[in-house]
């Protein structure tokens, strides 16, 4: 009995003990994990931990830093993996509290990588106030005005000045656009409010997860944001206008006790909880990767203006109230962004297993699209959740292949 105890210690413990003296910071598979030291499923990920430029060097000798001014002032970070006599150019934009290093944050296989190895020049863009996008050219992160934003910013400004300065930089060719919920959500909106620059500059939108109205999101992250959104006058008093910044104390400790933490499979279980039931889909061989580099800050009233969203079930633009929307806008009720005006193709790509960006609402969003830009259809899969096409086994097999099968065929219709 007594040994038994000992021995359920140890691998208890394991990790703990063996981990600092030992450079295996990897596993194939989640059990592995509580052998990590000198299981031979184990072995040493030099991207866990690194920064973003030398991860892209790493793996493609390739990495360039621009930065891009929009036209309120915001400086915001640019990183290019150069592709010499491209197929085409593609510009990718990340989810909320992510930044550009989602895109290359699964190792070999990583998104980024499977594009630019497919042939393509690849951007990888950051919103304002993530960890490469916080420079002002009067204000700082520490003042409220720098993160009093919502998603019609991100797309009037931030998306406009990078889509233009990457057209630009590249020779003056459209554009492909990659949007990964909260990007496609700006993506959706930067179409729609400047349809004309948006055609001109851009060749086809690729939409992962959108959302336009949250009516059918569910499960405890809605809970949760409804209560950010009741809190919004405590958050203001209490000086709290941002979430998620990298080096704040609690995702420190979460990075720190999850290098050591031997029961990793818990990470999926609670991803799942609040994105979608597919806690066997995320890959093991990321999780301290992913953990080490998760955390971006961000605007809270981005938060804000999805739920306003999901409450009044439109498409709209931010709500200040019906007196100071009437100072605003000019009416009391926020106007809805035109998915009609659209005149370039978009791409959707949604699961039946997402609880945020629920096939419901993709199949409206669809059905409001102009004809003009239906024309490639959508891509629905199963067993991925929210948060599967950047960390889901199948990610590739099921999403990024597909959406590459699609793309070069419209670069050789181009080419001929």
């Amino acid at each position: 009995m007594v040994f038994k105890i000992k021995l359920h210690l140890l691998l208890v413990l394991s990790p703990f003990i063996f981990v600092p003296f030992n450079s295996n910071n990897s596993c194939n598979n989640y059990l592995s994990y509580l052998f990590i030291s000198f299981s031979s499923d184990c072995y040493h990920n030099p991207d866990v931990n690194d920064n973003i430029t030398n991860i892209i060097q790493r793996h493609t000798n390739s990495s360039e830093t621009h930065h891009v001014q929009t036209q309120d002032g915001y400086i915001l970070g640019l990183f290019r993996i150069r592709r010499d006599n491209p197929r085409g150019v593609i510009l990718f934009q990340h989810p909320y509290n992510f930044d550009a290093r989602i895109w290359v944050t699964q190792y070999n296989d990583s998104v980024a990588f499977l594009y630019w190895r497919a042939g393509y020049d690849v951007w990888l863009g950051n919103t304002r106030g993530s960890l490469y996008s916080k420079k002002h050219v009067t204000l700082k992160p520490s003042d409220s005005d720098f993160w009093d934003h919502s998603f019609h910013e991100l797309a009037y400004y931030d998306l406009h000045a990078t889509v233009e300065y990457v057209k630009k930089t590249t020779g003056g060719s459209k554009i492909i656009y990659v949007g990964y919920c909260m990007g496609a959500i700006s993506g959706l909106i930067y179409a729609s409010i400047k349809p004309e620059d948006a055609s001109k500059s851009i060749q086809i939108m690729i939409t992962l997860a959108p959302v336009i109205s949250y009516q059918d999101a569910h499960g405890p992250l809605m809970t949760a944001i409804a209560i950010l959104y009741k809190l919004q006058p405590l958050r203001e008093y209490m000086g709290i206008y941002s979430v998620g910044r990298y080096d704040i104390w609690y995702l420190r400790l979460l990075r720190f006790f999850y290098l050591f933490f031997p029961f990793k499979k818990l990470l999926p279980y609670t991803i799942s909880l609040f994105f979608g039931w597919t806690p066997d889909e995320m890959d093991p061989n990321y999780a301290n990767l992913m953990v080490s580099h998760f955390g971006s800050e961000a605007s809270l009233k981005v938060v804000d203006h999805g739920h306003q969203m999901h409450l009044d079930n439109r498409f709209q633009v931010y709500s200040y109230g019906n007196d100071h929307n009437m100072k605003v806008y000019g009416s009391p009720k926020p106007s809805l962004y035109s998915l009609e005006a659209i005149k370039l193709p978009v791409f959707i790509v949604c699961s039946y297993d997402d609880y945020i960006s629920h096939y419901k609402d993709n199949e409206r969003l669809f059905n409001s699209l102009p004809q003009e830009a239906t024309i490639y259809g959508k891509l629905v899969v199963k067993g991925m959740n929210h948060f599967d096409y950047a960390y889901g086994k199948r990610r590739n097999e099921e999403v990024h292949n597909k959406v590459l099968q699609l793309l070069n065929s419209l670069c050789e219709d181009k080419s001929n």
